[in-house]
């Protein structure tokens, strides 16, 4: 299992391919990735699928809340490997 800095750092990753606006100087964990529209929605299920993949668990769909996807420090907290038990 991947741990949570991993995840970030994969993380990171991913959204700077998507987001051709954002430096990696300006990308923080905090940086409000949907709010300012480094992301948009059509990149909701591909960034589902990532997090399922790093977590190495599905997520369901039916638990998800609003401002799961924040920003990357909510994603860690919220889906991260510290939050999923096997």
């Amino acid at each position: 299992m991947l741990s949570d800095q991993e995840i970030r750092k994969l993380l990171r990753s991913w959204v700077l391919t998507k987001a051709p606006d954002l430096s990696a100087d300006g990308l923080t964990d905090r940086t409000p990735l949907f709010e300012e529209r480094h992301l948009r929605s059509v990149h909701l299920p591909e960034l589902l699928m990532l997090l399922e993949r790093l977590r190495a668990a599905p997520i369901e769909v039916e638990d998800l809340r609003p401002g799961d996807f924040r920003d990357i420090h909510t994603m860690v907290d919220r889906f991260g490997g510290a939050g999923v038990t096997p």
